[in-house]
């Protein structure tokens, strides 16, 4: 009877451990309205994407280098050569997470890239730069005072 009872209470606390899943979002999950005209939710081949303060036309050519990001943008979803996926999350940041995108994220997907070489999220092309220490981050809303206003622009990364 002892040892019944022993396996009962000890099985039960090995349970949660062997049935852990990774939490996050799994789904894909776009803002509401589409994309601006002519903009397109796939584009052939990864590129790069660097903040501006203005849209200018083409696109410039960098060079890889070891912490470039390459993105891939297939049916809205954005995604890293790591294949973690663009989202805005919880605190309105844009970043690469998972995958399952960061638990708490509010957009996972709804990308796309326009005529003149500026990525979209749903409707919007404009996005907020916010300094901290040598870093910019990057958010889909004004955050805070120190924000500028940016557009993401794709560039093309060779090797060099």
């Amino acid at each position: 009877m002892f040892s019944l009872l022993f396996a009962v209470l000890i099985i039960p606390s090995l349970l949660p451990s062997t049935l852990c899943v990774p939490q996050g979002v799994w789904e894909t999950i776009q803002p509401p309205g589409t994309s601006p005209p002519g903009c397109i939710d796939s584009y052939p081949g990864p590129f790069g994407y660097q903040p501006v303060d203005h849209p200018t036309p083409g696109v410039e050519t960098h060079c890889i280098k070891p912490r470039s990001v390459k993105a891939f943008l297939r049916h809205g979803v954005l995604t890293d050569d790591l294949g973690r996926i663009g989202s805005i999350v919880a605190n309105r940041q844009f970043q690469f997470d998972g995958p399952p995108a960061q638990a708490g994220a509010i957009y996972t997907g709804g990308w796309s890239v326009c005529p003149d070489n500026l990525i979209a999220l749903g409707p919007q092309r404009q996005f907020y730069g916010c300094a901290c220490a040598d870093k910019e981050y990057l958010y889909d809303k004004m955050i805070a005072s120190y924000c500028r206003p940016i557009f993401l622009k794709i560039v093309r990364l060779v090797e060099c």
